[in-house]
């Protein structure tokens, strides 16, 4: 019996195999059996996972010598952003897909205090000619490794919010053309409004003066001369036709009058909205133009049984004003205030409010919607409009005082409560004492 059936010497182990991964990092035979082998094993199959995440994210990824500037790794997207792949662009010059402007001064991208730069640029690969630039939103970090600096670099592909941006754009580049054009047009239509009205008013005014000047002369003379001689003949028939003869010239004297003051007041206005008004500035105390407009309108008070109190305060400083203008402000607030007011009265304030000069005319009447406090500065609106006894006005009076006080460079408003009457306000700014 040979004495190789009894020899103690093991058998061969099974031939273990080595794969190439393993033999790039040293583990031969000899290693495999290593008791680390297993866990580095797991380590490197993370890393690999790791390394095939980054390779599937949106963003493209560059590791950048921060010394050199050359590209030593390249993850994610950067192909598809680029068109090249990781091969072709391993140790190329970052810079080199950077435009001209910012070319220049990339090894500042390198070297900067902030450790982390942020960017709106764009990537051109140098390999790919007649390539569009791609528009890119750049994060670049600054870190060390072994000794060695490194420039991390996150770039994102924006190209999709560009075109949406320049599509805004364009549209509102389409929006400010239209909106110049259509500003343009309503000038244009304001100003040939402006100058139809006041043509029209010119027109109207000479013939309706001669309807005016002959309605009172013919009264005159009916009221003077004819109608006492007629009064002698015992015709109660006649005597009726005359007395309607009179109301109806008395009508049209009346009507005439008011169709002068509508006349009046769109002739002011398209002056007003054409800038065309002179005002005669001059500075002026704000209780000598209330006091002589008090005098002018009077009657108006004593013919509908109200009164007008005055509540001045002393030593009011001067304001910058034209005092035929202001004064028009004035009556028109009066007259509203006595042709919305049936009984009580009418309350004239003045105040030094501030760098200004606050006069409200308050009166006891009817008061005014909420809803109609702005809209009755508005042309043609009444606050009494929807009244079965409005009573009668051009419904211009207000516009003319806003525009009026506007050119004073003061405001005016109107505060009421339904039922217990309104108050209208405007300030002036009050000249600064020497």
């Amino acid at each position: 019996m040979s004495s190789s059936r009894f020899s103690n010497k093991p058998a061969d182990p099974e031939p273990v195999q080595v794969t190439e991964r393993e033999k790039l990092i040293g583990l031969g035979k000899r290693s495999i059996s290593k008791s680390y082998y297993p866990e580095l094993k797991s380590r490197l199959d993370e890393l690999e996972h790791f390394r095939a995440l980054l390779d599937r994210v949106n963003d493209a990824i560059f590791v950048v010598d921060a010394d050199s500037g050359s590209i030593l790794d390249i993850s994610g997207a950067a192909d598809a952003l680029l068109g090249c792949g990781p091969e072709q662009l391993r140790g190329l010059s970052f810079k080199e897909i950077l435009p001209p402007h910012i070319r220049r001064h990339a090894d500042n991208l390198f070297h900067n205090e902030t450790k982390t730069v942020r960017m709106e640029t764009e990537f051109s690969c140098p390999l790919c000619p007649g390539k569009p630039p791609i528009p890119v939103d750049l994060t670049l970090s600054l870190v060390s490794f072994q000794n060695q600096r490194q420039a991390i670099i996150v770039a994102r592909d924006i190209s999709e919010r560009k075109r949406t941006e320049r599509a805004l754009k364009r549209s509102h580049d389409l929006l400010e053309i239209r909106v110049r054009e259509r500003t343009e047009q309503l000038d244009r239509a304001n100003r040939a409004k402006s100058e139809f009205l006041s043509t029209v008013s010119h027109e109207l005014r000479t013939p309706l003066t001669a309807v005016l000047g002959f309605a009172k002369v013919t009264r005159k003379k009916l009221v003077g001369s004819i109608f006492p001689a007629v009064d002698r003949i015992a015709d109660e028939g006649l005597k009726k036709e005359m007395e309607v003869v009179r109301k109806n010239l008395e009508i049209i004297a009346g009507e005439g009058q008011r169709l002068t003051m509508l006349i009046n007041d769109v002739l002011d206005l398209a002056k007003m909205e054409a800038n065309r008004v002179e005002y005669a500035m001059a500075p002026i105390r704000p209780e000598d133009f209330i006091n002589k407009t008090v005098e002018v309108t009077s009657s108006l008070f004593d013919d509908n049984d109200l009164a007008l109190k005055l509540d001045i305060e002393p030593h009011l400083p001067q304001v910058q004003g034209d005092m035929d203008r202001l004064m028009q402000v004035m009556v028109n607030l009066f007259s509203n205030a006595v042709k919305f007011t049936s009984k009580g009265g009418v309350t004239c304030t003045a105040r030094a409010e501030g760098d200004a000069v606050r006069i409200s005319v308050a009166d006891t009447g009817i008061g005014i919607q909420p809803e109609l406090l702005e809209s009755i500065f508005e042309e043609f609106t009444q606050a009494g409009e929807h009244l079965s006894n409005r009573p009668a006005g051009t419904g211009l009076g207000l516009t003319i005082c806003k525009h009026i006080i506007h050119e004073h460079g003061g405001r005016i408003w109107a505060e009421s409560k339904p039922g217990h009457g309104s108050t209208f306000i405007f300030t002036l700014p009050a000249l600064k004492s020497a």
